[in-house]
């Protein structure tokens, strides 16, 4: 059997870095990259038994349905986006039901910062905040990143999701500390 214990952390955190620069970005979730992700994590548990993060097959699908059935009800409410549930599910099936209340509780209190300062900068209580974020929506660049994304407003969930993901992935991994 192949030595799968570095190459798959590394395809994980660059799932992670695409989602979060694409969720960042344009508020987007691709269906592609959860699907090769998944196909990739299917394909390695069919051939070596074992997934990201040594998980077995039960780890993989029951950490598939905790993050459908935790977050559809989320969806359903409207308080949470479709992309971020279908993550939310492949990010169980890639780390197990286990990674799945640290990765929510970090991403949300990520995504608790991001409305804070979203909130403080539209009410023009920080006044050199407002004006950094004038300066920077003026830049082409932000521009271009602004119409692509068109109307889809909100906090990028699955981005900071990703991020928490890619922290726990690594960590279980043994190439990053974590809390002991």
């Amino acid at each position: 059997m192949p030595d799968t214990s570095l190459i798959l952390p590394q395809l994980f955190l660059l799932f992670c870095v695409a989602i979060f620069l694409y969720d960042y970005l344009f508020r987007r979730v691709p269906n592609k990259f959860l699907l090769i992700a998944m196909v990739v994590q299917l394909g390695c548990l069919l051939w070596l038994g074992k997934g990201l993060n040594e998980i077995g097959w039960l780890n993989a699908l029951s950490g598939f349905a905790v993050g459908l059935a935790f977050f559809l009800p989320l969806y359903a409410l409207r308080a949470m986006a479709a992309g971020d549930v279908k993550f939310f599910a492949v990010l169980g099936f890639l780390l197990g039901p286990g990674a799945l209340l640290p990765a929510f509780l970090i991403a949300s209190l990520i995504a608790a910062v991001h409305a804070i300062v979203m909130y403080v900068s539209r009410l023009g209580m920080v006044p050199g905040l407002q004006l950094i974020s004038m300066r920077i929506m003026r830049w082409p660049l932000c521009q271009r990143v602004l119409e692509k994304r068109g109307k889809r407003v909100g906090i990028p969930y699955a981005a900071y999701l990703a991020l928490a993901g890619a922290w726990i992935g690594m960590h279980g991994a043994g190439i990053v500390p974590g809390f002991t």
